[in-house]
Formats: structure tokens, sequence, C-alpha cells
């Protein structure tokens, strides 16, 4: 290939005798830019090679020797399928540009194995639909060792220049991370025709292992000290290192075997580099003939759907039910809906979260429950009209049981409001009240009378076995009573409460555990037969 002007230009820059010296040592040219702490475009152009930029170099330079000429022709720059003594081979396979194009690779593949198209490889397995994408980097935890041995050399070898003259290298070089990004992104946004977002909900991750980093960081464990401190305070057990997408890539790649990243920067935190060096071989060994291996995870963050649902079946309950393996009622409102909504989006499975939730013998009425589902590693986005459609389908079961309204694809906002409207809102319910006395118009008229009325409520005794024995203040708004033809002993009681509120313990008192309650009112036994929930009272449409 011929030499990019914009190398030549950045060459012409840089001091001749420090980049024959790192080309010498086996570092590839995006590793020589990064200590050379270059931050610009050339990471991004494909490359000669580092023989290639030696000779040019070594010729340009008026006083060389000719034995310096006999030693490079046999020094391991000659050899392009060396790794790189410091990134190992990450950032060379990106001068191969061969199955870019969704073209299958080979098992066992070497510095070939080119990054986009093992991204391209690995969307047209998953099935994913890509519009946007955010891409992450996982590195192997050798590399932070091989940085930092490099640096302590150069220090040594360099006293005098300024360029390496700080203490810290994670302050004074390019991060590998960035480096493979900003080598990577323009193409890959090409292969991909999309754009590149932080804020994409689907995440690319290219996961870079090496055989070699277990054995390698292993000295650091004697001279961990923080990491362990940290360990004996969680009882001996290590704290999540990842959440979210970190997590997956984990549980997907698999991690590598005896390291974790964010131990070894711990250790690294503690131990000056005159201790380093004295640990660690500076520079590092050239013994690694193998590259890193690459893999790539891809997973699209959840995607929420939401709506408000009504509930017309009194055998119903609002997520699946088992008690000792057996299934309670004729089927949840989890299921009716989210079986529909999930193929709809190719998603791997969905959670379901509502605005509070009913008993299984309670309906939902009126305006509906607000409900969303989270769809988990969805592969495709479908239109406003397919949503639509699965409304339709939901709504045409013959059953009846379920019916939504208003369904669309929300943000992740919405979670935030699911969780307030099930404690700060107003909900408001139609009970069937049976007393053991005649109804009285003096009973209505009492109820009726009372507003902001506020009860205490201990945990129900039919909650006891989930729920934390607690005493819980709640407000009953305001009631209005309806007599029920030819029944006197029964009455309709509607009533708006705040969110929480258990109503049937109201009604009966569950034992004298909920005071007052509608019994100790209206002086009376009292009883509930019948409770639909008409509002809940949120901004949610």
């Amino acid at each position: 290939m011929g030499f990019p002007d914009a190398l030549q230009e950045l060459l012409d820059t840089l001091p001749a005798h420090v980049v024959l010296e790192l080309l010498r040592q086996g570092l590839c040219l995006r590793c020589m830019f990064r200590f050379l702490n270059i931050r610009d475009a050339v990471y991004s152009i494909e490359l000669p090679s580092p023989a290639e930029v030696y000779r040019k170099i070594f010729f340009s330079i008026e006083h060389h020797q000719e034995d310096d000429l006999e030693n490079l022709k046999n020094s391991e720059l000659d050899v392009n399928s060396a790794p790189c003594l410091i990134c190992l081979g990450v950032l060379q396979r990106l001068d191969h540009t061969a199955g870019t194009e969704r073209q299958e690779q080979k098992p066992g593949e070497g510095l070939e194995k080119n990054p986009v198209s093992c991204i391209l490889k690995a969307i047209n397995d998953a099935g994913h639909s890509v519009d946007k994408f955010c891409l992450e980097v996982s590195l192997p935890a050798l590399i932070l060792l091989r940085e930092r041995g490099f640096w302590c050399y150069l220090k040594e070898q360099h006293k005098g220049e300024a360029l390496f003259s700080g203490q810290d290298v994670s302050d004074h070089i390019v991060s590998l991370k960035e480096a493979v990004k900003w080598s990577l992104l323009e193409r890959l946004e090409h292969a991909l025709s999309a754009k590149f977002d932080t804020s994409a909900a689907l995440r690319i991750a290219l996961v870079f292992k090496h055989p070699g980093s277990p054995a390698e960081v292993e000295f650091l464990a004697a001279a961990s000290t923080g990491g362990d401190a940290k360990r004996k305070r969680n009882g001996g057990q290590n704290e999540p290192e990842s959440q979210g997408f970190a997590a997956v890539v984990a549980a997907r790649a698999g991690a590598e075997a005896g390291e974790s990243l964010a131990a070894v920067q711990r250790s690294l935190a503690f131990m000056n580099n005159e201790l380093f060096m004295r640990r660690y071989q500076c520079p590092p060994s050239k013994v690694c003939a193998l590259p890193c291996e690459i893999a790539a995870v891809i997973w699209r963050n959840p995607v929420f759907v939401g709506g408000r649902y009504l509930k017309f079946s009194r055998n119903v309950s609002q997520s699946r039910w088992l008690i000792e393996e057996e299934r309670m009622g004729e089927g949840s409102v989890q299921e009716i809906i989210g079986d529909v909504v999930m193929p709809f989006y190719k998603a791997d499975n969905y959670k379901f979260h509502a605005a509070g939730r009913e008993d299984i013998d309670v309906r939902m009425l009126g305006t509906g429950r607000p409900f969303i589902i989270e769809l988990l590693n969805a592969r495709r986005i479908p239109t406003a009209s397919e949503i639509e459609k699965a409304e339709v389908d939901i709504n045409g079961q013959k059953e009846g049981w379920v019916k939504v309204k208003g369904l669309r694809q929300v943000g992740i906002e919405v979670c935030a409001l699911m969780r307030q409207g099930e404690v700060e809102k107003q909900k408001e319910y139609v009970a069937v009240v049976w007393l053991d006395r005649p109804v009285t118009q003096a009973d209505f008229r009492r109820l009726f009378d009372l507003k902001e009325l506020e009860i205490q409520q201990k945990t129900p005794v039919r909650v006891l076995h989930r729920r934390s024995p607690l005493i819980r203040p709640r407000t009953i708004h305001w009631m209005r009573c309806e007599p029920i033809k030819g029944s006197e002993n029964y009455f309709l009681l509607q009533l708006c409460t705040q969110a929480g509120t258990y109503i049937k313990e109201f009604v009966h008192g569950d034992l004298g555990r909920t005071y007052p309650n509608v019994g100790s009112l209206l002086d009376c036994a009292a009883d509930i037969l019948q409770l639909d929930v008409m509002d809940v009272k949120m901004e949610f449409d």
C-alpha cells in the first residue's frame, strides 16, 4: 500500500529516535501513537507495517550505521504477523479489511479476524436490526501491566524527554479503548449504515481475551491490599464488578479465570513505579506469540411498551401465580399481554410492571390500570401500526378476560412513574358490602360525611407470610353509598383512597388489625363480597 500523507505529516513532527525505539521494541503503529499521546484521525486510516515506517524514517536520517540496517533486516519488524508488544494484536486487527461484508470467519484465525466482520456476523446471527448503536470495548487485564511496564522502561531510557516525564501512565498515553473506537467507528458506521450514539439502545461489545493474561497478572495477588480489605468487609465475597450491559458481556463472552480488570487496577494503584519495576519485567516480555482472541456481543437495552389494562375476570391474577407448582387461576394479565407483544419485538423475554396490583378475585374496570412491558434484548423495533395490531390482537382474544388501551412504546422514565403510582396516587373502588343488620340511610350519611379519614392498617393476616409486619397509616378520601334493591343487608360502597390501602381489610377490620373500619364506624359486623377497581389516578395517557 502507499504511504498515507497524513501519516507522513505526523511523523515529520515526532522525534525520529524515539519513534525508531518504539518500533524496534515491537509496538504497532497505533500503540506508538498512544505512547506519544497522539490524538487525531490517524488512528482511523489503514496503516503500513511498522517495518515500512521504520525503513522510511531510518533512511531519512543521514548518520545511520550499516550494521543498524543489518539488524533491522533480522528484527521482528519484518514479521508482520507478530502481535504488538503492548496491545497484543488488538489494534493490528484493524488493518485487515477482509470479511467486512458479512462473510463467515473460520475458528482459530490470527490477526486476520477483523473486528468489523466479527461484529457483522454477531449481528446477523442474533437477528438484530440496527438504526444506531453504541460501541464498548472489553480488554484483558495483562494489557494494563504491559502499558505500565513499557512506560516505566521509557522513563528510564529517555529521562530527558518531556514526553515521558509523567508518573502515571494512564494520564499520559491514549487509552487503548479510545484508540479502538477512534480506529473503528467510521468503518463500522459505514458497514452497518447506522450512526454511533452513546445513548443508543443497541449495544455492541468487542471482547478481547488472551490466554496468557491470568499467568501474567498472578504476581499482583501477593501485593494486593485494597481489594483484600474490601473483600474482608464483605465476608470474603467480591463486590460486583459490573452491572447492566457489562454483566451481559461477562456472562455471554466468559470472563478470564484468575483475573479481574478492576482488581488489577486496584492493585496497581497501591504500587509505585519503583516497586512495580522490581516485580515486573520492563519492558514487557516478547514471548507472547499469540494475539488476543476476539468476540462480539450484541445486546439491546430494555425497550418499554405501556398502556392501561382492564381485567374482567375474577379468576385471572396480575402475574403468573404458582403454589407448589400448581397454577392458580385461569391465566394472568402479564401473560395475556406479554405473550402477544413479545413476538413483535423478537425479544428474549419480558417483565411486567404495573401501578399497583389487584387481587385475583378483583376486577380492574373504569379507566384501567397503567402498566408497562419491559422487553429484554429486542431484536427489532416494530412500527406504530404494528403496535396497534398488537393491541387489536390482545383485545380480540376469545376469552375476553383482559383488554388494553393506548398501547404504545414509552421511555425508561415511565418505570419511575409506575413505582410512584404504587404508593402516591389515589384510587377509586366499588365494593359490595354486607352488614349483620339491615342498612339504613343513617349509615349512608355517616360514611358520606367522613372526609380524609386516616386509618391505621397492620399488615393483613392474608399477606403476613410475604410482607413485613408493619403499621401503615392510610387515608380514605371520601365514601358514597347506594342501596341494592331487594337486599336490605347489602349496599354498594364507592370510595376513593390513598394508593396502598387494603380495601377488604378496611371493610371487615381484619380481626381489629385495621382501625377504624366500616364495621367499627357503623357499630356492626361488616364484610365484603365483591370488589372492583374503577380508577387509578395517574397522568399516563
